[in-house]
C-alpha cells in the first residue's frame, strides 16, 4: 500500500489540523446550517398555507351565514344551523357568534371565547381577518330579512395549526438528523478524493532531492485546478532538472577546458626543472607558459562575462549605436590580423544603422564573429562584413560570411553549447585554438538586446555565414 506524505511527519501529528478533517468540519457545519434552515422555511412555508387554508374556510362559513340571514327570517333556524356547523367542526375548535346592530351578543356557540364575546365592533368595516391570541375569525355585516344589521363572527383556535406543524417537524427533524449524521461520512470521502491529488503533490515533493530531479506529479486530464497545479509545477521541474543538467555539463565542461592549459603548464614547469637548461631553451618554455595563461585568462574572462550575461536583473546600457560604425572600427582593428593570415577582410554597408544597447558589448559580438571567422578561414579566403537595415522587420542586420571550412549540418545546431567546438577544430592547432565560448557569448549579448542569431553553412569546405538581427532604432 503507498503511504501518503499527509499520513507521516510532523504536519500529522495533530490530526485535527489536516485539510481533510477541516473540510468534513465544514461541511458538516454547512449541512446543519442548510438543514436547519429548510425546517424554519418548511415550518414557515406551512404554517402560511395552513392560515391560507383556514381563511379560505373561515370566509366560505361567513358567507354562508350572510346568505341565510338575508333569506330566512327565522333567527332560530339559522342559530340551529350554526350550533350544527360549530358541532361538526368540534375537532378544529370552531366557534360562532351572531352580534346586533348594538354590538352586544345575540347569539355564540358555547366554546366561542369570553374575550371575543366582549370584544368591541368596528362598524366601519364590513368584512375583515382578525386574530388575538390563539383565536383567527372572519367577522362580517350583513343585514336580515327584516333589514336589521346583524354581525356574523366565525372563528377557530390556531393552536390546531400549531399542532399540525409541530407534527410535520416532529416527522422532518428525525429524517434531517439522519442526514445530519451521514454528512460527516460522506463529506471525509468527498474530502478525501479532492485532497488525493495535494497528498500526491506533497508525496512527490518530499522525494524531490539534488540528484533525483526525473519524478514528476501525476496528472489526472481533468483539467481542474489541481491538475493545472500539478502540470505547472512538472513544468517548473523540468525547467529545474533541465537547468542542473546545464550546470553540471558546463562545469564539467569547464574543469575539461582548464585542465588541458593547466596540465600543459605543468608538465612546461617540471621539465624545464628536471636540469639546467640553455637561456634559449628557458626561454621557450616562458614563451609557452605564458600562451597557456593567457589561453586561461581568457576563458576566465568568458566564463565571468557568461555569468554576468546570466543574471537577468542586469541592466543593459540603452544607448543609441550605431552598428556600420562599430562595425567598421573592429573591421580596422582586425584588418592586421586578417592580412598576417592572408585573409581579405571586407565590408559592406548602407550608412547609419542606428540600434539601442551596449556600444561595448555589441562591439565584443563582432570581435567574437570576425576572430571566428579568421581562425577558421585557411589563407587566401574571404570574409565579408555586411551592415544593412530591413525596414519592413524594424530590424538591423549584421552578417560575418566567410569561404572557410564551413560546418557539418549536424554540428550546425550545437555551435552555441558553452564549450562545443568542431571535431577538426580541435585538431588544427593554435591558430584555431578556442575556449569554444565565443559563440554563446554573442547569443547571450544579442539576446539580452532583444535581438537573434543564426549560424549557416553549406556544408563542410563551403563556408559559414553567422546573421545577427537586432531591434531597429527609429528617428523617433
Amino acid at each position: 500500500m503507498r503511504s501518503s506524505s499527509t499520513d507521516s511527519g510532523p504536519a500529522t501529528l495533530i490530526p485535527w489540523g489536516t485539510l481533510r478533517l477541516r473540510l468534513t468540519l465544514l461541511n458538516t457545519a454547512g449541512a446543519a446550517i442548510v438543514i436547519a434552515l429548510l425546517l424554519l422555511a418548511v415550518r414557515a412555508g406551512v404554517r402560511a398555507a395552513l392560515f391560507r387554508t383556514a381563511d379560505e374556510d373561515l370566509r366560505a362559513a361567513v358567507r354562508e351565514t350572510t346568505l341565510a340571514l338575508r333569506e330566512i327570517e327565522d333567527l332560530g333556524l339559522v342559530v340551529d344551523a350554526l350550533r350544527r356547523k360549530s358541532e361538526s367542526h368540534a375537532e378544529r375548535d370552531w366557534f360562532v357568534q351572531l352580534l346586533d346592530g348594538a354590538a352586544s351578543t345575540v347569539w355564540a356557540s358555547d366554546n366561542c371565547p369570553d374575550a371575543l364575546r366582549r370584544r368591541p365592533v368596528d362598524e366601519t368595516v364590513v368584512e375583515k381577518i382578525d386574530q388575538v391570541g390563539d383565536f383567527r375569525w372572519a367577522r362580517r355585516r350583513v343585514g336580515d330579512a327584516a333589514g336589521r344589521p346583524i354581525y356574523v363572527r366565525i372563528g377557530m383556535s390556531t393552536t390546531t395549526i400549531d399542532r399540525s406543524v409541530g407534527d410535520l417537524l416532529r416527522f422532518l427533524i428525525p429524517i434531517g438528523g439522519g442526514f445530519l449524521l451521514l454528512t460527516p461520512a460522506a463529506g471525509y470521502w468527498l474530502a478525501l478524493r479532492a485532497t488525493r491529488p495535494i497528498a500526491d503533490i506533497l508525496e512527490t515533493a518530499g522525494r524531490l532531492q539534488p540528484t533525483r530531479l526525473g519524478d514528476r506529479l501525476p496528472t489526472r486530464d481533468t483539467g481542474d485546478e489541481l491538475d493545472r497545479l500539478s502540470s505547472t509545477i512538472n513544468r517548473l521541474l523540468d525547467e529545474v532538472a533541465g537547468y542542473v543538467d546545464r550546470q553540471q555539463q558546463f562545469v564539467a565542461d569547464a574543469a575539461h577546458e582548464l585542465r588541458g592549459p593547466l596540465a600543459a603548464i605543468q608538465n612546461s614547469l617540471e621539465v624545464a626543472g628536471n636540469r639546467a637548461r640553455s637561456p634559449e631553451a628557458y626561454q621557450t618554455t616562458i614563451e609557452d607558459v605564458l600562451g597557456e595563461t593567457r589561453h586561461l585568462s581568457k576563458l576566465a574572462n568568458d566564463l565571468l562575462l557568461l555569468a554576468e550575461m546570466g543574471e537577468a536583473d542586469t541592466q543593459l546600457p540603452a544607448d543609441v549605436c550605431d552598428l556600420d560604425d562599430l562595425a567598421r572600427q573592429t573591421v580596422s582593428m582586425f584588418s592586421g590580423v586578417a592580412e598576417e593570415h592572408a585573409i581579405s577582410l571586407e565590408i559592406r554597408s548602407v550608412g547609419r544603422t542606428a540600434v539601442s544597447g551596449d556600444r561595448q558589448r555589441l562591439r565584443q559580438v563582432i570581435s567574437n564573429l570576425i576572430d571566428n571567422a579568421i581562425r577558421f578561414t585557411p589563407a587566401g579566403g574571404t570574409i565579408v562584413l555586411s551592415v544593412a537595415n530591413d525596414f519592413p522587420h524594424s530590424q538591423a542586420v549584421l552578417a560575418v560570411a566567410d569561404d572557410g571550412r564551413g560546418i557539418a549540418a549536424d554540428q550546425a545546431a550545437r555551435v552555441f553549447d558553452r564549450f562545443f567546438q568542431a571535431d577538426d577544430a580541435r585538431n588544427r592547432g593554435d591558430s584555431a585554438r578556442g575556449g569554444g565560448l565565443g559563440l554563446p557569448i554573442c547569443r547571450s549579448i544579442v539576446e539580452r538586446h532583444g535581438g537573434t542569431i543564426v549560424v549557416t553553412s553549406p556544408g563542410p569546405g563551403k563556408g559559414t555565414t553567422v546573421t545577427v538581427r537586432l531591434p531597429l532604432r527609429t528617428a523617433a
